[in-house]
């Protein structure tokens, strides 16, 4: 009896030792990371901070990409300017005339476009360019770029954004019966202000700190040389 007794007592303890057992929480301790688990009871060093990190990096961050896919960026740096021909005119002396146009949402302080290969440009007067005291520079006499107009400020004025119009009046000697925009060696920059901080960002997004934005370009089609 006494045996039985004992047993009884024995499996009675076990059981209750069984009953109390609390089965251990594997998980991540630490509060900052991604995983943290705030009912773990063990941490089986688990914690991970790059899944919920932001767009510089940091974990639980706020910062943001942009419609642009900019960090911090505010919606505007992939926004391209357009470029295009106007209409074809002839002055008095018979020389062609062809007003280019621009469209544009971004600040500009400095710009250089190609018209068609062997085209010679002899004038390039008037327009916002020239409203806003951009010196444009042509080099008729060049066998290698007079297709090309440069246009900057001495003074480090800029084009504001939304100045959409004639950025500036081309009197040119075509060399075959269309005008075009060649698609290469075309740009339109902004020189970036230290001060801005997303002009800092935008700086950054061709892969270099070279104190100049590049903005996207759209170009407009050909056109027609009628006499």
């Amino acid at each position: 009896m006494k045996n039985f007794i004992k047993i009884s007592f024995i499996i009675f303890l076990f059981s209750s030792c069984e009953e109390n057992v609390v089965e251990a929480i594997h998980g991540c301790f630490d509060s900052q990371a991604c995983n943290y688990n705030p009912s773990a009871t063990y941490d089986n060093n688990s914690c991970e901070y790059e899944s919920c990190a932001d767009c510089l990096g940091i974990t639980n961050g706020e910062a943001l990409l942009d419609s642009c896919n900019v960090c911090q960026g505010d919606d505007t740096y992939c926004l391209p300017i357009d470029l295009s021909l106007g209409d074809i005119l002839y002055n008095e002396n018979q020389e062609l005339i062809i007003p280019i146009l621009i469209d544009s949402q971004q600040n500009i302080s400095g710009f250089q476009f190609n018209i068609t290969e062997n085209d010679i440009i002899t004038y390039a007067t008037g327009g916002i360019a020239e409203e806003y005291g951009f010196n444009l520079s042509i080099d008729p006499e060049s066998e290698e770029s007079s297709n090309l107009v440069l246009g900057f400020s001495f003074s480090g004025d800029i084009i504001p954004s939304g100045v959409n119009g004639i950025l500036t009046n081309l009197t040119i000697i075509p060399s075959g019966s269309q005008v075009c925009f060649e698609q290469e060696n075309n740009f339109f920059i902004k020189t970036v202000d230290p001060n801005i901080e997303v002009d800092l960002i935008h700086d950054t997004e061709d892969g270099n700190t070279d104190g100049v934005i590049q903005y996207q370009l759209n170009l407009g089609e050909c056109k027609t040389i009628e006499r």
